[in-house]
């Protein structure tokens, strides 16, 4: 008897030393595990060099130096900023500097993500949008149709490579999708051994929006605790397993600085980020991408 009331007194206050913890390390935030992200076969590897060397092809072009330019009005300088959403709207100048650089958008219109983990096929959704120049409130397909090509459910998320050919599908026949157009999956590198990524964002960014009327598929962590940068659509800290948002404009050359911009959508209202159209500096963005999978779809 005696020895049964011992262990029936340590049981209970085992039981009531683990309830006294269990609520502070269920208030811990975990982190959601992110979807694995494979390593390239060689074709897939020597699809993204051929596509990179179009775009150098492209951004070495007299028709490449004339995007944007020419017809862009000046106005009083005013105050800069260094993030935000797009005020003004896609391909209207701002009134932020003397005269406005080069620029270039495409037509696309947000849209929310329906479920937690469905920022890609909300991707897919905007660009498919876009590839088969739907009006700005309709959809081309549903975001379910999208998740399924996308493989998002299956696999909790959705990868670069499954993106890619979930935008295949998506695409596939559209009026704006260029002739023998391919979607492909590039890692982001310092291809000229300059010591930064935002140069090559940015020529990537422009070739696509520019010469191939294309958007681009970005993967980052829109905003890390303690992180370098963070997007300006999520304006607190999260623990994310990642991010996707549609790139669809540029603003200004690259130069090193924060004044070049990537304009993207975003559709993480629910999530804790926001739903809608945004500007980050590309260098910010090429920091973002290259602190997570290093990887984007274009």
């Amino acid at each position: 008897m005696f020895s049964r009331r011992i262990a029936m007194a340590m049981l209970g206050a085992v039981l009531i030393l683990t309830a006294g913890v269990m609520p502070a390390a269920a208030a811990r935030p975990v982190r959601p595990a992110p979807v694995a992200e494979r390593p390239f076969t060689p074709a897939e590897l020597a699809a993204s060099e051929r596509k990179i060397a179009a775009a150098a092809s492209y951004l070495a072009s007299p028709e490449a130096r004339a995007v944007g330019r020419g017809t862009l009005a000046c106005f009083q300088p005013e105050a800069d900023q260094t993030s935000g959403a797009t005020a003004d709207g896609p391909g209207e100048p701002e009134t932020q500097a003397i005269c406005a650089p080069p620029q270039d958008f495409l037509a696309v219109s947000p849209r929310d993500q329906i479920r937690g983990h469905y920022c890609g096929p909300a991707v897919g959704q905007v660009i498919a949008n876009h590839s088969w120049a739907v009006p700005l409130n309709a959809n081309k397909f549903t975001q379910g149709q999208i998740a399924s090509w996308m493989q998002t459910d299956q696999n909790g998320g959705t990868s670069a490579f499954t993106m890619e050919d979930g935008l295949e599908v998506a695409t596939l026949g559209a009026p704006r999708r260029p002739a023998n157009w391919d979607w492909v999956v590039s890692r982001l590198e310092d291809t000229d051994r300059d010591g930064t990524f935002g140069d090559q964002l940015h020529d990537y960014v422009r070739a696509n929006v520019s010469g191939s009327n294309m958007a681009l598929a970005i993967p980052v962590l829109p905003h890390e605790k303690n992180g370098r940068f963070h997007l300006s659509s999520w304006p607190k800290p999260v623990n994310s397993p990642g991010h996707w948002i549609a790139a669809y404009g540029w603003r200004g050359f690259y130069d090193g600085t924060d004044s070049s911009r990537l304009y993207y959508t975003d559709s993480s209202r629910d999530e804790g980020g926001s739903t809608g159209q945004f500007w980050d500096p590309v260098r910010h963005v090429g920091g973002m991408i290259r602190d997570h999978t290093q990887r984007f779809v274009w």
